[in-house]
């Protein structure tokens, strides 16, 4: 994979444009606005390694770093001096920075007519070490725009490109059309964010390496069903790509449609090898998924296309009804295990799903202790009723009506998802699935 590494120059440019993002107003006050900005602005031009800016509360308008940062382990870090009183920024533009650090910040995106749907107001790129913590990356709904797209998000949360080292942790991205794409990087790390209510996709991926995706939790999403829209919660393609994507990790996630229209869930199609323009050179490889908690609406519910080196393990799939679309097959809306026949070094084990396609006859592909759960006849096995704890009358948006029953065959068996199992602490606590 090719990642551009940043220049790194002897002097920080720097630089806060404080301006209302697409043409609004962002504050009320443009003197004070003025009067943070100019003091963001000194701060800045002093900076470097081991810099640490504290901001009080207002309105920035669009930060844009170009050039410099920090250092290995001495990293500039920008950051809130109240967490209840946050410094809210339009727009973000990162390009060319090492090692910093953005802590407890507003990202809030306002719709201006003439926006395209996949305006980008927060980007980051060509930059080597970068982590966001504690923020809130906030969209806008689109007015005037057509009947398919009113009142429905707009733009992307985040963008990240040509990075090598970039961290998103509990943090929200919400109210977006699409939440988060990253492509040609390098050293992804996404931990224990919130991503909701968004209209399309919630992680796009292409052409990336070394990726780990772990404890976020991906619910409720806001779609309009009468567009064209493919969502998808997390999903990686391949189309336009040059080299393929490798080593990935998504493990104890929770992705769940609550009370939100169907979505597909982890979705992985290669679209150059199925199409055939493309061999086993484009292959992704050294993919990792386990311990996620699937409750959607679609039988895409992990779905994996040629791949070399895959391993599909503790994971539980299970049908939200509440989520259902307007088709007449019931099959549609239960999410199973697809794996493309294709891949090789295939293990598939202690899964909970519906269905694993293709079934266990291909040369090469372990299939190990895997169970079939089914919400049609409580006559057959492994009915709904006779595994989780309310998975017809609970709350879709709480993990405690899908736990494993006590008395239930997956109570202490070490399949599916831990997280679901009666003694896990959410749990025990009756609390819902935010990370």
């Amino acid at each position: 994979m090719h990642v551009v590494k940043p220049f790194i120059g002897k002097s920080l440019l720097l630089a806060l444009v404080v301006a209302g993002f697409g043409g609004c107003t962002l504050w009320p006050d443009p003197a004070r606005a003025s009067d943070l900005s100019a003091d963001l602005a000194t701060q800045l031009g002093n900076a470097g390694p081991g810099t640490v800016i504290t901001l009080p509360g207002g309105d920035y308008g669009v930060l844009t770093l170009k050039a410099g940062g920090g250092a290995a382990g001495n990293p500039l870090v920008i950051k809130a001096a109240d967490a209840a009183d946050p410094p809210r920024f339009s727009g973000l533009v990162l390009e060319n920075v090492t090692d910093v650090v953005l802590d407890g910040m507003v990202f809030k995106y306002r719709f201006a007519a003439g926006d395209p749907i996949f305006a980008q107001p927060f980007k980051v790129a060509k930059s080597k070490d970068v982590t966001i913590s504690h923020a809130l990356f906030d969209g806008d709904v689109a007015t005037g725009v057509s009947a398919i797209d009113d009142g429905y998000p707009y733009g992307i949360g985040l963008t990240v490109r040509w990075c090598d080292g970039f961290t998103l942790q509990t943090s929200e991205i919400r109210s977006f059309h699409r939440g988060l794409g990253v492509s040609e990087s390098d050293h992804i790390t996404l931990r224990a964010n919130d991503i909701h209510g968004l209209r399309s996709d919630g992680l796009n991926m292409a052409q990336v390496t070394n990726v780990l995706i772990e404890g976020n939790y991906f619910r409720d999403f806001a779609r309009d069903v009468a567009s064209t829209d493919h969502s998808d919660m997390i999903q990686f393609w391949t189309t336009n790509t040059t080299a393929p994507s490798h080593d990935i990790t998504i493990r104890d996630n929770v992705l769940d449609s609550g009370i939100g229209t169907y979505t597909q869930s982890i979705f992985m199609r290669n679209e150059l090898v199925d199409q055939k323009k493309a061999g086993p050179e484009m292959f992704y490889h050294t993919v990792t998924i386990t311990g996620n908690v699937i409750i959607n609406a679609h039988l895409h519910g992990i779905t994996v296309g040629e791949t070399d080196g895959l391993l599909i393990a503790n994971n539980t799939l299970i049908a939200n009804p509440a989520s259902n679309g307007p088709e007449k097959n019931p099959l549609v809306f239960i999410p199973q295990i697809r794996v493309a026949p294709k891949a090789v070094n295939v293990q598939i084990r202690r899964n909970v799903s519906y269905k694993i396609d293709p079934p266990p006859r291909l040369s090469g592909w372990v299939m190990d202790k895997n169970f079939a759960v089914q919400n049609a006849s409580p006559r057959l096995a492994g009915f709904y009723d006779l595994v989780f704890a309310d998975p017809e009358a609970g709350d879709p948006r709480n993990l405690s009506s899908f736990a494993y029953r006590p008395d239930g065959v997956l109570a202490g068996a070490g399949i599916g998802a831990a997280r679901l199992d009666a003694a896990h602490p959410a749990i025990k606590a009756g609390r819902g699935t935010a990370p």
